[in-house]
């Protein structure tokens, strides 16, 4: 996946129908108050049909997860970042080094080693200017009862990454190197060791080549398989509905330059952020002031708003709350705010989009705090 692909995990829901209105989070519902209270706009008459001028449908937040995976020790030897596709059926996970730096001197691991999970989650969510719908650690003990349905596991170390890593190990003369080669039969006695165990490889890239083969070999046996009840525990939220999901479609575990070092990982930050919007194309906001939240609407007709345009605005700092039509069809790329803070940010939308007027309407209770339409100018842009 690079971050030209448009993201295959879109989900956007009609305005005011029930169904809408049991499933939308917290944070939505809160949104629809502020718009059924706000004086942006007159919400008289509601419409239905999307393809009618006025039609607006909420963006529900996409359900993104962490998780830490800890050895016995308690050390960090897995940092999981997960999203879902639309329905639950597929999704995507970006796999971190857990000697990641985060800063000059902090990595994840040593965040996590003084403020466990909520430190750690924290940090993340700074860095990368996303939040995270749940996380949780996995302790080592836990992942044989997760694959004990379905074991042994195969999991292939056949390839040449792997294989030119654990050459390099051993030409080292390092004696805790290589005891997994070849096709590797995991079971539930021994995935810990199998997910945690370094091979006296400082830098941790063979455990993280594992771990990789160990995510595609274990969700391939679960997509087989049409029993829900081979995943233990709760399935409805959290790790068990990201496992879930990812066993009922399209599977896709994320490659990202990652310069692991025995003394660290070196990523591009800019990098790593936007390829986890391409996992999480609708995320939820590191903490409340992190994102502007936008309305995006089509002045033209027919355009695949959250394809061909949210994903660059959400890379840029938008909150997509509301996609739908303009009150009417042929006007111009216009985008207005209602706040003179978000003055640099409109000027970074008009950017990235290509083009566009932008106009300061000043309003204290706006439903949004952005409003961007797309005219016919930008339509079929490159």
């Amino acid at each position: 996946m690079t971050a030209n692909q448009k993201p295959w995990w879109i989900w956007v829901f009609p305005l005011l129908t029930l169904a809408f209105l049991i499933a939308i989070p917290l944070f939505v519902w809160n949104a629809t108050d502020a718009i059924l209270n706000s004086t942006d706009g007159d919400f008289g008459d509601v419409v239905i049909d999307p393809s009618k001028p006025g039609y607006e449908s909420y963006v529900l937040a996409t359900p993104s997860h962490l998780t830490l995976g800890v050895d016995d020790a308690g050390g960090l030897v897995m940092v999981a970042i997960m999203g879902l596709a639309p329905n639950d059926e597929g999704g995507a996970i970006l796999l971190l080094n857990p000697k990641t730096l985060l800063g000059e001197e902090e990595t994840i691991a040593s965040v996590f080693k003084s403020g466990g999970l909520v430190e750690a989650e924290r940090a993340l969510k700074d860095y990368l200017e996303i939040g995270f719908t749940t996380s949780n650690t996995m302790p080592s003990s836990s992942w044989g009862a997760y694959i004990a349905s379905v074991s042994p596991v195969s999991v292939d170390l056949n390839n040449k990454v792997y294989e030119l890593v654990a050459a390099e190990n051993l030409s080292s003369d390092t004696s805790d190197c290589c005891f997994y080669e070849g096709v590797v039969q995991v079971g539930p006695s021994d995935i810990d060791l199998f997910l945690a165990r370094s091979e006296g490889d400082d830098s941790g890239q063979l455990r993280h080549l594992r771990q990789e083969a160990f995510w595609r070999a274990w969700i391939e046996r679960l997509s087989e398989e049409a029993e829900v009840s081979l995943i233990p525990g709760e399935i409805e939220a959290g790790f068990g509905r990201m496992v879930s999901g990812f066993s009922k479609g399209k599977f896709v575990i994320v490659n990202l330059s990652q310069d692991m070092q025995p003394e660290a990982t070196y990523i591009t930050r800019a990098t790593v952020k936007d390829i986890v919007i391409d996992i999480v194309p609708f995320p939820l906001p590191s903490n409340p002031e992190a994102r502007s939240t936008v309305r995006l609407l089509d002045a033209v007709g027919g355009l695949d708003l959250a394809a061909d345009y949210s994903l660059e605005l959400v890379k840029a700092g938008a909150q997509i709350l509301i996609i739908g039509n303009a009150s009417e069809f042929g006007g111009a790329t216009e985008l207005i705010y209602h706040d003179s803070k978000d003055a640099d940010l409109v000027a970074e939308f008009q950017k990235v989009l290509g083009g566009g007027e932008i106009l300061y309407e000043p309003l204290t209770d706006a439903a949004v705090e952005i409003t961007v339409i797309i005219g016919e100018e930008l339509n079929g842009r490159d």
